[in-house]
Order: structure tokens, then sequence, then C-alpha cells
């Protein structure tokens, strides 16, 4: 049985069900165990309180470049060595390789030094990758696992191209799923989610355009919408719980999303599980999730387009269902008990090679 450590950073604003570590659920248990260490995006997890150390010391460990390296990173690390020193661990896995994987895949550089495997998963567009990472650390991981297909010419760059590994994320479609029974009658809603790499400028300046559409409503889910919070057809969502995002996504007749880049995206998977039709921007990494027949890619945000695509699908109601049917149908290709064969097979390909 293959003994793996998984770093995952926190993020409570995700759903119980959202994120990448969801595929661990699925995991063989007759052949992989696996612990979890849940790291803070904060420095909550550091011990030290004094004001002082933790500022020196967070200036400290960013010095390679990693800016999204915290404290609480720092401490996820250490623990992991820690693991190593004391338990058998065949494999430390890195979730969110831009937040955490920094000083242990160097320290194990060591020629001859028996070490667990190092895999790290990154999540973020290529164009903000060189502010994220220390570069020095991907020659040392044994395997890279990237969400999007965009990525890997970047990582190729920096190793070995066997080394990695495209995994598209995965969706529980078992909670998110279509309930039409909650959609009424009369109302056309256009659901966003989230804030990270959102488009909020051009989503007013949609909503301003159809202000006068009495049938057509935007609702939006984000800790901070100050954008669009204003206006008489959009109602803002702070801190709902799971429940009630779930309900807004069966209520909901498309998913929204005009983005400024992305790579993979809950809200898009969250949607497309709840059967909704996608309108979104045209970028390379969104259409590797879903094609023409579950949504409208608008070219460069143009707000006329995303108008006219609103419009169509409002004054549609068989292409809307058409499209949703489309996008359900896509969700379940990529249903975490499908995807997860993938990391299993990672796993298994990185133990079977050998160390230095």
């Amino acid at each position: 049985m293959l003994k793996i450590h998984l770093i995952r950073t926190y993020y409570p604003h995700w759903c119980q069900y959202s994120g990448i570590h969801q595929f661990v659920k699925y995991l063989d248990t007759q052949q992989y165990q696996v612990d979890i260490w849940r790291a803070s995006d904060n420095h909550d997890d550091f011990p030290l309180k004094n004001l002082a150390i933790r500022y020196g010391l967070h200036t400290l460990v960013q010095m390679q470049g990693m800016k999204w390296y915290k404290l609480s990173d720092l401490m996820a690390e250490w623990k992991a060595f820690q693991k190593f020193r004391t338990h058998s661990v065949d494999i430390i896995h890195y979730l969110d390789g831009e937040h955490t994987a920094q000083f242990l895949p160097l320290l194990f550089k060591l020629p001859k030094r028996k070490r667990p495997k190092m895999i790290a998963t990154y999540h973020q567009p290529p164009e903000l990758l060189d502010s994220l990472l220390a570069k020095e650390v991907i020659p040392h991981l044994d395997a890279i696992t990237v969400v999007s297909p965009q990525q890997v010419s970047y990582f190729s760059q920096l190793t070995e191209p066997h080394k990695i590994h495209s995994i598209l994320h995965g969706i529980d479609i078992n909670y998110f799923k279509p309930d039409n029974s909650l959609k009424e009658n009369g109302k056309f809603k256009c659901l966003t989610v989230g804030r990270y790499l959102r488009d909020f400028e051009v989503l007013r300046q949609v909503a301003e355009k159809l202000e006068n559409y009495e049938n057509i409503e935007f609702h939006v889910v984000s800790s901070v919408a100050t954008e669009v919070e204003n206006l008489a057809n959009v109602t803002v969502y702070r801190d709902i719980d799971d429940a009630s995002l779930l309900t807004l996504y069966q209520q909901s007749n498309t998913l929204f999303l005009p983005l400024i880049n992305s790579t993979a995206n809950n809200a898009l998977l969250e949607g497309i599980a709840c059967g909704l039709p996608v309108i979104t921007t045209r970028l390379p990494s969104v259409q590797d999730y879903l094609s023409d027949q579950a949504a409208f890619f608008i070219p460069k945000n143009d707000p006329e387009q995303f108008v006219e695509a609103i419009l169509n699908l409002a004054n549609h109601s068989q292409l809307c269902q058409t499209m949703g049917e489309s996008a359900r149908n896509r969700a379940k290709e990529l249903d975490w008990q499908l995807i997860v064969s993938q990391y299993e097979k990672v796993y298994s390909k990185v133990v079977e090679t050998d160390g230095d």
C-alpha cells in the first residue's frame, strides 16, 4: 500500500464539495493510504506569535519569489519533513504548488538520499507563474500535474517533459446536479460565482445594458463585488452556505462567467454539472473543458456580444435546454470517479521510477 502525505491550502469560501482535493475521496483505499495536512492561507499555523519575528521570517522565506508562500506553508513543509523522519511515507503531494512547494524538494535533491517521491500540482495560468514560483524547485520534483494543457509548455522549459501530466479538474456530479423544479417561470437568471480572475467591469457593463429587461436578473456570489452591488438588476450574495449555493445554481438559467484568465475553474465545473449553459470568455484553457455545444465563447470580453448571447438564451428556451444538457454531459465526463484513475497512474509511475 502506498502511503501519501498530501498538503493542501485551505480556502474557507470553498464549498465542501469543491476543490482539487476532492479526488482523494475516490482513491482506491486498498492501494493508497492518504493523510492530509491543511495549510491556512495566512500565517495562523505558525506557532510563534511575535509580530517582529513573523515579519522577518516571512520576508526571508519569500526571497525566492514565491509571493503566496506564507508561514503556514512553512509549517506544512516542516510537518512533512517530520513525517518523513518518523514515519514511512512514499509520496509527498503538494496540491497547491504555487503556495507550498519551496524548501523540501531542494532539501531532498541530495544524491543517494532515501526519500519520498515529490509531486506538485499547479493551477495558475502560464502568464502568472513567473511571479509565483521558485523555478529552481521544479527540476527536483518527481512529477508535476497541471489542470490545463495550456500549462504544459511552461513547465517543459523547466524540467523533463515526461514528468509533466495534464489532468483536467473533476467535479462531484452527484452533489452538483440539475433540479429544474427550482427554476422560476418568467425570469431568466444569470449566475456569476467567484472573484479571482473575473472581469467585474465587463459584468457591470453587461448588466447596465440589460437593466431595462425586467425578466433578466444577475445573481453574483462573491466576497467582493463593489463594481455591481449598486445595480438594480444585480443581487449579490456573500458568505452563503453550501446548500444555498447549490440552490442558486439550480435556480439559474445560465452561468455568466466573464474572465480575465483561467486554467481550471470551480464555478465553471459546478455550473455545468448543474446543467447550466455557459456564457464566458474565449480562452483556450476554458475550451479544454467545454465545447461550443454547451457554451458561448466571447472573444476579448466584448460586452455587446455578451448581451447578444444572454438575449439569445433568454429568448430561446429550447436552445437553453439543449446547451444545458450538453453541459451536464460534459460534466459527467469530468466526474471525479473517472478522473481519479489518472492520479493513481501518476502515483504508481513515480514510485516505480528509480531514485537518486
